[in-house]
């Protein structure tokens, strides 16, 4: 089954994506979450998905920080599971090292497990690279939750994440737990690492946009030659044969209960649940520009590609991060053409009319 958005009801609307904690285990240096000690209250995530179900949103998207890191995880997942068909876990998979514990979260037939995993190996290169990546070593409980999953969960319910680095590119690992992903009947989230705290566009871990497209054109090989499979349609980021349209269909809580675009815009919000109905939330004026992309986004990516219409202009997060605008094209994308356009041409070449126009976190960089 297809990660993420493969339902939408008769209004358009798709997910919820809901931050029950910031806390994790890890120290991830491609993590663009927020990492604090919060939780979700329990209120804040009972009204959220109350409203949500009654609205008709057919996706829930259990997120963090890690979400193993809460003690009443079952009492989560279970709670979605009675108001919504479809529930994603998006996890380090640490904590399903605890068998017991994952075979009863497997018990809950609409949970999806979306759990990350860098290598199928165990050697030294392995543990140097998990350590890297991570800052820590946690190829044992990896290892062993995946074992776990394999075991309790059918293959259509398990989707592997798996972020493009230059580590697991030139290692090879990222090719290896592509075929394996296969071979299990699993989905594969293989997608583009988004800017934080420790990760920005250029580092020595980050992969070039031509770089990106011959990952890409690997997988469709490997889909093609070695399993008969179609590969993927377009070849451009959020992720292998994916893209995102949360912005559009969908809509994020942090665990606050502020209620935010995606987690690519932490610093937009659209109100809070404990003083705006979830109906008030949606209906919000910005939310109303920003979900017609067509008219929101600026530059390349409406003007000249293709793929527009599939890819709604790329990653909205990351786009910004790199322009510091809303509505700039995704200046990362290997199809982009780098050597005619600049990040200054992502963007509108003024804010005068724009409903964001003063906005404190805007930041458009039209000298770059």
């Amino acid at each position: 089954m297809p990660f993420r958005e493969i339902t939408c009801n008769e209004q358009g609307l798709v997910g919820i994506g809901v931050d029950i904690t910031e806390r994790c285990n890890r120290d991830c240096l491609f993590c663009f979450a927020e990492r604090t000690p919060r939780d979700m209250d329990w209120k804040v995530y009972e009204r959220i998905v109350d409203e949500a179900s009654l609205l008709g949103f057919p996706e829930l998207y259990i997120l963090g920080g890690e979400p193993g890191m809460r003690r009443d995880i079952l009492d989560i997942l279970r709670y979605g599971a009675e108001r919504f068909p479809l529930l994603i876990l998006v996890t380090n998979v640490d904590f399903l090292a605890n068998g017991a514990l994952c075979q009863k979260i497997a018990e809950i037939e609409q949970v999806v497990v979306a759990a990350q995993r860098h290598t199928l190996a165990g050697d030294e290169e392995a543990h140097r690279m998990e350590y890297l990546l991570t800052h820590g070593n946690h190829l044992a409980t990896s290892h062993a939750g995946w074992k776990n999953i394999e075991k309790y969960f059918p293959p259509h319910r398990v989707c592997v994440q798996c972020c493009i680095l230059q580590p697991v590119v030139k290692s090879g690992s990222i090719f290896n737990v592509f075929r394996w992903i296969r071979k299990k009947g699993y989905e594969p989230v293989m997608e583009f690492t988004k800017e934080g705290r420790d990760f920005v566009r250029g580092c020595i871990f980050d992969v070039p946009q031509k770089q990106m497209m011959k990952v890409l054109e690997e997988f469709r090989r490997i889909d093609r030659e070695e399993f008969g499979l179609p590969g993927a349609e377009i070849l451009t980021p959020q992720a292998y044969g994916k893209t995102c349209h949360m912005q559009e269909t969908s809509i994020h809580f942090r665990t606050n209960g502020d209620a935010i675009p995606c987690v690519g815009f932490p610093k937009l919000t659209y109100g809070n649940i404990l003083e705006k109905s979830l109906e008030e939330i949606l209906a919000h004026p910005l939310r109303q520009h920003i979900k017609n992309f067509e008219n929101w986004i600026y530059g390349h990516c409406k003007d000249e590609c293709p793929y527009f219409k599939q890819c709604t202009g790329g990653c909205r997060g990351s786009a910004f991060d790199i322009a510091g605008c809303y509505r700039a094209s995704f200046y990362y994308c290997p199809h982009i053409p780098r050597k005619r356009l600049t990040i200054a041409d992502m963007i509108p070449p003024t804010c005068e009319g724009c409903p964001l126009e003063g906005n404190p976190s805007c930041n458009p960089r039209r000298s770059t």
